[in-house]
């Protein structure tokens, strides 16, 4: 019995031995199993760690392309509305839209989440038809947009400008700060603007990049008559309702009698462009513009304010002409449409302005040329200019378009001369331009014209020009 309990205790012990061995490797499989599994997760949150930085990088371009985007010139037709950041852009292709009711801001490509940089410049070549000898050209202005956002509601605004390549004291060229403001957005229909800012008048002075306009120049009503690129020191309320109106009005700086030094320009003869300007007469404008109807935009503006500023040129330097117990002021009141249906662009605009006292302004510089034999100008109490316009865009495939135009218009700047005085012909006259503009891409453009001047012929010109925005 003894060796049978042996023999059974040793077949027990072998038969338990391999089950203690798969044991204890079924718990080291166990151990590697979880390290690998540890393994993974790291590498999975690792992975989804990646994935994150991946989405994030995503929405910044796509953030970005927006940007660009809404900085890019709008389409042709019909007249889009103007971005909160790129406002001062528009189409350059057939019929280029122009933004409305509100005060020209930064239009560029984003440098980093919050500014925005921009600009344009444009290159002309005149040649007169009657004498050579005046052909010239021209790096005509090369102009730096800046902006900068600071938060959802507050963002600043700035325009800065080089005109004919050379500024210094012995050359004819400038280097202009154009607009630098600050705006505040309570909502599209509500904005706080305050700094120097452009004038909401016409066309061209909120909307002058070279791509937007046609012709290689400026139209004389807007050169003349509304001194583009016109701006004032201030401080306004503009917005955009949901019924299609635009609005801008406020409280600014204005002219400036003692400044006046050319009877051709009789607004931008005083502009102060807020360079030490004179401020003891204040002035008031406000415009309205209306954009309900696809391809449609009508509106107009006034602006009227006092010119003497209580005679503090000649307080400051009593060898100007005394102006002393004149109390002038400036009104100016403008009105225009534009209509682009399906690839046409046709524009009107009229524009008058007056300087009340006149006589009163003119008797002092009649006597003070006299007196000193001087040729100071004289102002007028009445001028005025208008045009019309029409433009069809022919697309060449791509953005490319070909896009001829004609463009009547006429001014006078010296309409009306108190104390019969004789108004200077070279002041008034009658332009026919035609020609056209190519876009081999939407801001960039090639324009040939020609201009007929009916009341002083020797101005007849062939216009070459190229002009770019970005």
């Amino acid at each position: 019995m003894r060796k049978l309990a042996m023999l059974m205790a040793a077949t027990a012990l072998s038969t338990a031995t391999p089950a203690f061995a798969d044991e204890a490797s079924l718990q080291a499989e166990i151990a590697a199993l979880k390290a690998q599994l540890a393994a993974q997760s790291q590498l999975i949150a690792a992975q989804s760690k990646r994935l994150d930085d991946l989405a994030a990088q995503v929405k910044d371009n796509r953030e970005l392309a927006a940007s660009a985007s809404s900085a890019s010139v709008a389409p042709s037709s019909p007249p889009s509305a103007p971005t909160a950041v790129a406002a001062n852009q528009a189409s350059a292709d057939a019929s280029p839209s122009l933004p409305i009711g509100r005060p020209a801001q930064v239009a560029g490509v984003s440098i980093g989440s919050d500014t925005t940089i921009g600009g344009y410049g444009e290159i002309a070549y005149n040649a007169y038809v009657h004498d050579g000898s005046r052909n010239r050209a021209d790096l005509k202005r090369l102009v730096l947009f800046v902006g900068h956002r600071f938060n959802d509601k507050l963002s600043f605004n700035s325009e800065l400008e080089v005109e004919h390549a050379i500024a210094s004291a012995s050359d004819k060229g400038e280097f202009e700060v154009e607009q630098a403001y600050l705006n505040y957005a309570f909502k599209p229909s509500l904005n706080l603007k305050a700094g120097l800012f452009l004038m909401p008048f016409g066309f061209l002075n909120r909307n002058h990049e070279p791509p937007v306009f046609y012709g290689v120049e400026r139209n004389e009503v807007e050169t003349r008559i509304i001194p583009t690129t016109w701006r004032e020191g201030g401080i306004g309320l503009w917005g955009d309702t949901p019924i299609g109106l635009s609005y801008d009005v406020g409280v600014t700086t204005g002219f400036n009698v003692a400044k006046f030094d050319d009877a051709g320009s009789p607004l931008a003869a005083a502009h102060q462009e807020l360079q030490l300007a004179k401020a003891a007469d204040l002035s008031v404008y406000g415009s309205l513009e209306y954009k309900g109807v696809p391809g449609l935009l009508v509106g107009g503006a006034v602006f009227h304010g006092g010119v003497v500023h209580r005679n503090a040129d000649f307080r400051e330097d009593n060898t100007l002409p005394n102006f002393a117990r004149i109390n002038s002021q400036v009104t100016l009141w403008d009105v225009h449409g534009r209509w682009q249906p399906k690839g046409f662009d046709f524009q009107a605009l009229y524009a008058r302005g007056t300087y009340s006292r006149a006589d009163k302004i003119d008797s002092v510089l009649l006597a003070y040329n006299m007196a000193n034999n001087a040729e100071r100008p004289f102002f007028p109490s009445v001028f005025y200019g208008w045009l019309v316009q029409g433009a069809y865009s022919f697309p060449l495939g791509g953005e490319a378009t070909l896009n001829p135009f004609i463009r009547y218009e006429k001014f006078d700047t010296q309409a009306k001369l108190p104390l019969g005085l004789v108004a200077d012909p070279l002041n008034r006259d009658r332009i026919l331009t035609v020609g056209f503009s190519f876009h081999p891409i939407q801001v960039v453009v090639v324009k040939i014209d020609y201009q007929k001047f009916f009341e002083n012929s020797r101005n007849n010109r062939f216009n070459l020009g190229i002009g770019y925005s970005f």
